[in-house]
């Protein structure tokens, strides 16, 4: 081939490659406006900036995305079309049409305006935060926050009301209205006409101090009915300032609180742990039933859009929020308990008598619904102890050793020795107080809580049938729904531990609402499972996650609670009130009083440190009463259960 023709054929090659570059240029970009336009519609209903028509596609994708991250969360972009293509003074724009939507579907439409720019034969766009909402400045973006409904009602049986949203007056101090040497002279007045308000000057004097400028400090928020009363004692004294809100409120002060929980506004904390879940605006429940359904009392996730920055030049501000559609806010939905107004004013009032922290719990046992449930600090608010404490149960759990051992063919006429102490397994056991009964009945042992015969028969039962008692009494069912805890009794056969645990001790933890459950089983004469929570939203709860709240859930298949076995405890309990350790409740009014007192090791401390039960019914109605660091069952817990009762009857 002659050297011309070399060159005229490479000169070809080329301009085949170069019609080849163009027909591929011809499938990639558009030639014509519709088509561009069309093309960046569909990019940016699919949310993905993937075709060639944009300028700089990665910045971009990046400001698409930056632009609109806070919608993510609750509203979904729908769709964008075309609606139009206009022309005037050289710039061609096309007419974008947006629709969003929220959780149930409602919609958020309007239109935008984007650039778009002819390049030789093909277009291109340019997006620009005006092209996604023409309220959007340079550098600003959506913002979201929470705009919710009614949040809805806590109820109690007969549909009572136990919680809902009150007024309340917020009591604060303004820094730039008090002057230092009134700051006694205003701690004193709150102090006086607020009852239980014990704040301190220092630390009073301190927070003003730290305010940032017109910062509001905060001192105690009251009921607007308590507000009310104290108005006039308060309201003139210096720097105060009074502001109204809602809060979600118990129907009395302090009434199953702890139990019921709370709820209030979302912390930039909560914000920030919940990667998205929250925003600004939530109210979110953070104890008790009120975080545990707080899905379904908040209600749906209603939001109002705002455009954050300036919408009126391209300064890029941060602060300013621009409204930019509400969607529809609605109401939470009630939470229906079993809780009764008066047998949790009992319990409330029972409780408070404590000395010490303390927890009441009651269950009628004919249907297992929870009654009351009652936590009471004198430091301070209490937790839910009630439902959620985890504490050695100590000689209450005679109710289900002594099950076992009926099982196991003991007979409560049949003699079991009472010593001063036992030794098994190289520990040495012994009775509170030293008490010897010698050898008496086991109905006798019972009635007088001697741990040395409940020791000393602990090789007549297995680990597993301890357990397997326990859950025939309903100790170790699942409360994981309501968000409690039951009780956990290990199935270890080692004989030390065996040996404390037929006592209560050992590994064997319990929670005031599992104690309740077992005896209220025992009255029934069958396995009683607690409802504290019912209707639609207890199944909700239970189709979730779930999972075994204490005990290991292996105790599934242990045998139905023999009735002629519980009838044997319950008379033996019986004698307990009768002539055994818990004869204070002899004169309790009603039908007869039927329990078991107990006294529980816990710590480090010698001679150790011990929590007061006390386990009981009377009639259709069963409680465990729980007192801290109370030491013996029968002089701390049964006091509690004798107001109980009294207050019941």
């Amino acid at each position: 081939m002659s050297k011309k023709s070399r060159v005229w054929l490479a000169v070809a090659l080329v301009l085949v490659l170069l019609a080849g570059a163009g027909v591929f240029a011809l499938f990639r970009l558009p030639m014509t406006k519709s088509s561009a336009a069309k093309a960046a519609a569909h990019d940016l209903a699919e949310e993905q900036l993937s075709s060639d028509i944009w300028h700089e596609k990665d910045l971009a994708q990046g400001l698409f995305d930056r632009v609109t991250k806070a919608l993510g969360t609750r509203v979904d972009l729908r769709s964008v079309t075309v609606d139009d293509i206009t022309e005037a003074d050289g710039r061609t724009v096309a007419t974008l049409d947006w629709t969003w939507a929220n959780y149930d579907g409602e919609s958020w439409e309007y239109s935008s305006q984007l650039p778009l720019e002819k390049n030789g034969l093909f277009w291109w766009a340019d997006l620009t935060e005006k092209a996604i909402h023409p309220k959007l400045g340079k550098g600003g973006s959506f913002a979201l926050r929470a705009n919710p409904g009614g949040r809805g009602k806590i109820l109690g049986a007969d549909d009572e009301v136990l919680m809902e949203e009150g007024k309340v007056v917020d009591i604060g101090v303004h820094p730039n209205r008090l002057e230092p040497d009134t700051i006694g002279r205003l701690v004193s007045g709150l102090n006086d006409g607020v009852d239980s308000l014990d704040l301190d000057a220092d630390d009073l004097e301190k927070s003003v101090d730290d305010a940032e400028g017109n910062q509001l400090v905060p001192v105690v928020t009251l009921r607007e009915d308590d507000y009310k009363e104290v108005k006039s004692a308060i309201h003139d004294l210096p720097g105060i300032l009074f502001t109204e809100d809602t809060q979600t409120l118990t129907r009395s002060r302090g009434s199953a609180q702890a139990t019921l929980g709370s709820a209030g506004p979302a912390s930039a904390d909560d914000i920030e742990k919940s990667k998205g879940e929250i925003i600004a605006g939530d109210i979110v429940g953070r104890t008790g039933l009120q975080k545990t359904f707080n899905s379904r009392l908040a209600g749906p996730d209603s939001v109002e859009v705002f455009a954050k920055g300036d919408a009126t030049d391209d300064n890029g501000g941060k602060t300013k929020l621009t409204s930019l559609h509400a969607f529809e806010s609605k109401d939470g939905e009630d939470l229906e308990t079993t809780l009764d107004v008066d047998i949790q004013a009992a319990a409330d009032k029972a409780a408070a008598t404590a000395k010490k922290p303390a927890a009441v719990v009651a269950i009628r046992p004919s249907d297992g619904h929870v009654l009351a449930v009652a936590n009471h600090d004198p430091g301070g608010a209490a937790w839910d102890r009630a439902l959620s404490g985890q504490y050695a149960p100590g000689s209450v759990f005679k109710i289900a050793s002594g099950l076992a051992l009926l099982d196991a063919g003991v007979s409560p006429d049949d003699d079991i020795d009472c010593p001063k102490t036992v030794n098994v397994g190289g520990k040495s056991f012994k009775n509170a107080e030293d008490e010897v009964l010698g050898s008496v009945s086991f109905a006798e042992d019972f009635a007088h809580s001697c741990n040395t015969a409940f020791v000393s028969s602990g090789d007549k039962v297995s680990g597993s049938e301890l357990a397997d008692a326990a859950a025939q009494l309903g100790m170790l069912g699942d409360a994981s729904a309501i968000g409690a805890k039951m009780a956990s009794v290990s199935a270890d056969d080692d004989e030390v531990t065996h040996a404390a645990q037929m006592i209560g001790q050992g590994k064997v933890q319990s929670s005031p609402l599992a104690v309740a459950t077992m005896t209220a089983s025992v009255e029934a004469g069958e396995t009683v499972t607690p409802q504290l929570v019912v209707g639609e939203a207890l199944d909700e709860a239970k189709s979730g996650d779930g999972g075994q709240a204490a005990g290991d859930g292996s105790h599934d298949d242990a045998p139905a609670l023999d009735a002629d076995a519980a009838k044997e405890i319950s008379d033996m309990m019986r004698a307990v009130v009768t002539e055994g350790t818990a004869t204070d409740l002899k004169d309790v009014p009603g039908d007869p009083v039927h329990g078991k007192t107990g006294t529980a090791e816990y710590g480090n401390d010698s001679p150790p440190r011990t929590h007061s039960w006390f386990a009981g019914f009377q009639g259709d109605l069963a409680v465990a009463v729980l007192v801290e660091d109370g030491g013996f069952g029968a002089e701390a817990a049964v006091p509690v259960a004798h107001e109980f009762f009294d207050n019941v009857n």
